[in-house]
């Protein structure tokens, strides 16, 4: 949704007017997206080397 501009609260989907927020949410998923690849990345290889 930060990449579409908007953000979902409690009233349903809005739509994201100030720039800097809409940048900061975007900055904040990719920190997200990237925690959860390394995440899911180490898992993966833990479990590869301890079947």
């Amino acid at each position: 949704m930060a990449a579409r501009g908007t953000r979902n609260m409690d009233a349903g989907e809005e739509k994201l007017d100030d720039e800097k927020l809409i940048e900061r949410l975007r900055a904040k998923s990719r920190r997200i997206n990237r925690r959860a690849l390394i995440t899911a990345a180490v898992i993966t290889l833990l479990t590869l080397i301890f079947p």
